[in-house]
């Protein structure tokens, strides 16, 4: 149970009593007799809602069916796009008795975190994507003076206990359809970003390679120490460390010991878009915290060392600063003990070693122990390298498939193409697409690698049209196909830029080669086609 200090914040149009009592005053409010409390509370309730009592509730855009097993034990309100239920029995004493709320974010002021969680997405009749958010008590909803706590209050914990999979069978309205779970699980948000590690260790990228893709400069130092064991070395994890239900991703070194795990980077999403937070190195490393947030372990030289604790801001890159403790001989050798809560060198105050040891040891024990996937794994098959008259056939080829990968058939030109990809991801109908693939054909010897193709983003899955497979980037687009037994470029457009921003056009067919164009024309034509292609759809099981 969530218990703070704001008031209605969540209450969805009740307003609560501004003197209720948290779980931890109990015994102190228990000298005031239960009449008493209830009268006092009653009063400064106001209630702008109308509840019902029905047990299928509907909003604009979906509908809650609640239990038969409630059935009288709950009230429910409609407040805009929010569907709430409350605990009959609170509700009439005037405690409110809020339990949860379900919420469609429209206008995208419910950012989860806090007192929102995102439960899902709504994939709307008009083609919009909407978060979908549960929403908590700010307060105690129960007579606290007739229940300890929550798990006392019976129906009220019953109810709240059934929340998730009340939500779990909430179904949207009309065309559209709700997705408990989408958008929330690190396996379905990142996988294109993992694989951008796997491609650095496999392409051997140099040490400004990864600083231009944003990777921890730590990664590139553990690819030259380990060589080809670098991808054992190195693994990720999905965890939700900003309590918003959406899982972070977490990459770092992996251990065999019991210790708390390192992170060298941190990504969390923002508009739906994976975004990198903070990259660490062995000086500057990060920690994961048990209750939310993380611990940057600092150090400034054999004299100074300490911890910054921050949150991540909700649907942001921002770290929110809470407090930091160093040890700091170089500036007071005799009591090197400081705190701040400003997140700049101004703030610091002098501590004592007694205090400083406490909020050490209090740290020590919200670090989180992580589960780290080697990147090996999951690291895509270089099918270049591997003697392919071994499988026979294409089906034959999914018993060497990594978890992720995903396969399609597709007929090319004239050729019956199979598509191997490193990872898929769902699109808003719950098909698993990919930006990625290596292709292979039979031919009279057996299979043949024809190449791999690959798009820039999940923006731009692969699609087929024509007898061609489209990739596409942010400035270019390509048609390839087959011909001839060989994978080729049909066509391509492309737009760069030059130091100063300037602009200029190039197209490319099979048969012409590459020639500079005066405008994007082509640019914009085969964009349109793209636009227009049926998007591949890809399989991750045996068919």
């Amino acid at each position: 149970m969530i218990v703070g200090v704001m008031l209605g914040v969540t209450a969805c149009g009740s307003k609560p009593s501004t003197e209720a009592t948290d779980a931890s005053s109990v015994e102190t409010a228990g000298n005031s007799t239960t009449e008493e409390s209830s009268e006092s509370l009653a009063s400064e309730t106001e209630t702008s809602l109308e509840y019902v009592e029905d047990t299928v509730i509907s909003s604009e855009l979906l509908t809650l069916k609640m239990p038969e097993e409630f059935k009288g034990k709950f009230l429910a309100a409609i407040d805009d796009d929010a569907i709430c239920i409350y605990d009959k029995e609170s509700n009439e004493a005037g405690y409110g008795g809020f339990v949860f709320s379900l919420a469609v974010d429209k206008d995208n002021t419910l950012i989860p975190g806090g007192m929102y969680t995102k439960v899902g997405e709504l994939a709307a009749s008009d083609g919009k994507i909407y978060n979908v958010c549960k929403g908590y008590p700010s307060e105690i909803q129960w007579d606290s003076t007739k229940y300890n706590d929550i798990t006392d209050a019976v129906d009220y914990n019953k109810l709240y206990n059934a929340a998730d999979d009340i939500i779990s069978n909430v179904q949207a309205n009309g065309n559209g359809t709700f997705m408990y779970g989408a958008g929330t699980k690190g396996e379905e948000l990142y996988s294109y970003t993992v694989s951008k590690y796997i491609e650095a260790l496999s392409s051997d990228w140099d040490a400004n390679k990864y600083e231009e893709e944003g990777l921890s400069p730590e990664f590139y130092a553990i690819a030259q120490n380990e060589g080809d064991s670098a991808l054992d070395d190195i693994g990720f994890a999905y965890k939700d460390i900003t309590n918003d239900g959406v899982d972070e991703l977490l990459v770092g070194p992996v251990s065999g010991s019991d210790e708390p795990s390192v992170i060298y980077d941190i990504y969390t999403m923002v508009n739906r878009e994976p975004a990198l937070v903070v990259s660490g190195t062995s000086r500057d490393r990060y920690y994961g915290l048990s209750y939310g947030g993380v611990a940057n372990a600092f150090s400034g030289g054999a004299n100074e060392n300490g911890v910054k604790v921050y949150n991540i801001e909700p649907n942001s890159t921002e770290l929110m600063h809470q407090y930091t403790i160093k040890y700091d001989a170089y500036t007071d050798e005799k009591n090197p003990w400081f705190i701040s809560y400003s997140d700049d060198e101004e703030g610091f105050e002098a501590m004592t070693e007694e205090d400083y040891n406490s909020r050490l040891d209090m740290l020590d024990g919200e670090y989180l122990k992580l589960d780290y996937t080697p990147l090996s794994e999951i690291a895509g098959i270089d099918y270049s390298k591997v003697d392919l008259s071994k499988y026979g056939t294409f089906t034959n080829m999914l018993s060497d498939f990594k978890k992720g990968m995903g396969y399609a058939n597709v007929k090319i030109g004239d050729t019956d193409v199979f598509f191997a990809s490193t990872g898929t991801y769902e699109d808003e109908n719950n098909k698993k697409n990919a930006i990625d693939s290596s292709l292979f054909m039979y031919t009279d010897t057996g299979i043949a690698y024809l190449g791999k193709i690959e798009s820039a983003g999940t923006a731009y899955p692969l699609a087929v049209a024509d007898g061609c497979v489209f990739t596409c980037g942010h400035h270019v687009v390509e048609k390839h196909t087959v011909k001839d037994g060989k994978l080729i470029i049909a066509e391509k457009a492309e737009e760069t830029f030059d130091a100063d921003g300037n602009a200029t056009y190039s197209y490319t067919t099979y048969k012409d080669g590459e020639k500079n164009v005066d405008d994007d024309s082509e640019l914009t034509r085969l964009f349109e086609e793209y636009e227009k292609a049926e998007v591949i759809e890809f399989g991750v099981e045996k068919p």
